[in-house]
């Protein structure tokens, strides 16, 4: 992909290159020019396929710059990054279908997420060594992995990478038109994630930029940076996960008495699935649920038995949401190494 950046502030040009070039890598070829004149010198030299530029430069403005492009190159993307946020410059860029209109200071994640909408928009003019079906696969595989990057599902993951490197082996491609391919691929799935993730993970690992002398190394590079930003997906959500876990936990102190109680109630009450519940629950408290619910009504038994000295055990059990005497016992007796009655015989003088 090729970017011509137009500027007259070199800092600005120097800053934005690199920003660039975290968010891309070697997929992205930039060119640079001080002012609209110098940049359609550049565009009839190589024609670029987005243009960033500035408004207000000396020679040629943005806007006049905008204006002569849009006469040869309607279809060209042009986002203008500006410091004035004036409804005249906004209207007469807008008026010229730029692709978007950015103020200074400019983030990395701005320019990703419009380099984002510019690739997904029409792929097939980065990828010409691809045919139609394999864009569509690519472009397939890309959604998938996403959503299972965000499903935090590592095993769906390598499995989307290896049927991806299956059709690119089939399509009989040498190893330097995998690699351009999979760089292209990165550029694409980065700018889906950020998209859906709304921040940018995983830059400085890019699997790009990783040594790879077959396509086993490409895919196991792609394994090894999926892993690395489910993790961070992980961590983003880490505090409402423990939120999430905090509730059901408070929910069984509730309602440990209802035999009922089980993971499908708890994430009904959370609004949640079964899976996502069960999954970040074992996580938190490394542990399953289900164990957990057990482990709390044998606690709340326990107590019990030392409290209530004249309570029948049966119905303590039901209190603790045992409705199946014969498996409170055993299961007792395996969690604290004696029956309900031993326990509570041995330990009928305290309180």
């Amino acid at each position: 992909m090729k970017i011509l950046i137009v500027d007259d502030e070199v800092v600005i040009r120097r800053g934005i290159i690199k920003l660039l070039e975290q968010s891309g890598g070697s997929m992205i070829e930039i060119d640079e020019a001080r002012n609209g004149e110098e940049a359609l010198m550049c565009i009839g030299l190589s024609k670029p396929d987005m243009i960033l530029t500035d408004i207000q430069m000396p020679v040629m403005d943005g806007l006049q710059l905008i204006a002569r492009v849009r006469e040869r190159h309607p279809d060209m993307a042009i986002v203008v990054l500006s410091g004035y946020a004036e409804f005249q410059y906004v209207q007469q860029a807008l008026r010229h279908q730029v692709s978007d209109y950015l103020l200074k200071p400019v983030t990395a994640e701005m320019l990703q997420e419009v380099i984002s909408r510019v690739l997904l928009n029409d792929p097939s003019k980065w990828m010409a060594s691809m045919d139609a079906a394999s864009i569509r696969m690519m472009k397939d595989t890309i959604a998938m992995l996403v959503k299972s990057v965000m499903a935090e599902n590592r095993a769906e993951c390598d499995a989307l990478i290896d049927a991806w490197g299956v059709h690119l082996q089939e399509g009989d491609y040498s190893l330097l038109e995998m690699k351009r391919i999979m760089g292209h691929f990165g550029l694409a799935f980065r700018a889906e994630l950020l998209l859906v993730h709304k921040r940018s993970a995983g830059e400085d690992s890019n699997p790009a930029s990783r040594p790879a002398a077959a396509m086993e190394d490409l895919l196991r590079n792609w394994k090894d940076y999926i892993s690395e930003i489910i993790s961070v997906v992980a961590d983003s959500r880490a505090p409402r996960n423990k939120r999430v876990v905090e509730d059901a936990i408070a929910m069984i102190g509730r309602q440990y008495g209802d035999a009922s109680l089980n993971l499908s109630m708890l994430a009904e009450h959370g609004g949640l699935s079964t899976a996502y519940l069960s999954k970040i629950f074992r996580e938190v408290m490394k542990k399953p649920i289900t164990q957990y619910i057990s482990e709390f009504r044998l606690e709340k038994a326990r107590e019990l038995l030392l409290r209530e000295e004249t309570a029948k055990i049966n119905l303590i059990a039901e209190q603790c949401g045992f409705n199946d005497y014969p498996y409170f016992s055993k299961i007792f007796k395996k969690y604290y190494g004696v029956s309900p009655l031993e326990y509570k015989e041995k330990n009928s003088s305290q309180v």
